[in-house]
């Protein structure tokens, strides 16, 4: 099953916000944060942890072992709907980030693992998924 790049994409960012997302739900002792409107985007931000990091790796090299956009495309894709997280709050609470513009320099970090993964499974891809040999011969 391959995927076409904009199901990639799509792919990728939902993957994305779920490796930041379940590790709040599997470490139980991570301290809840407040946000006007994505308080579990903000605990799994804050409260990162390397199930987070291991599932944003996994996230990059299932997606590249299944399409073809390049890999360091996959990996910022990664990271695209915590932006967009970030502009609603600020549209709906304009006190609620006080650090913005340093704030993606971290979403840009985050990135790395999903780039990693990605990278890997590019370098893995010819031994993982052989490719069929066409022969001339048809058949009847």
């Amino acid at each position: 099953m391959k995927l076409n790049n904009l199901s990639a994409f799509i792919a990728i960012s939902i993957l994305g916000m779920l490796s930041i997302i379940l590790p709040v739900f599997i470490l139980g002792d991570l301290k809840p944060y407040e946000s006007p409107l994505f308080p579990l985007i903000r605990t799994g931000i804050e409260g990162i942890s390397l199930y987070s990091i291991s599932f944003l790796f996994l996230s990059g090299f299932i997606v590249k072992l299944l399409s073809k956009p390049s890999f360091w495309k996959i990996g910022l894709m990664s990271m695209a709907l915590f932006p967009l997280a970030t502009f609603c709050e600020m549209i709906f609470d304009s006190t609620s980030h006080t650090m913005f513009p340093f704030e993606f320099i971290g979403y840009a970090i985050y990135t790395i693992p999903a780039i990693m993964g990605a990278a890997a499974s590019q370098f893995l891809k010819p031994f993982v998924i052989k490719k069929e040999v066409k022969t001339g011969y048809s058949k009847m």
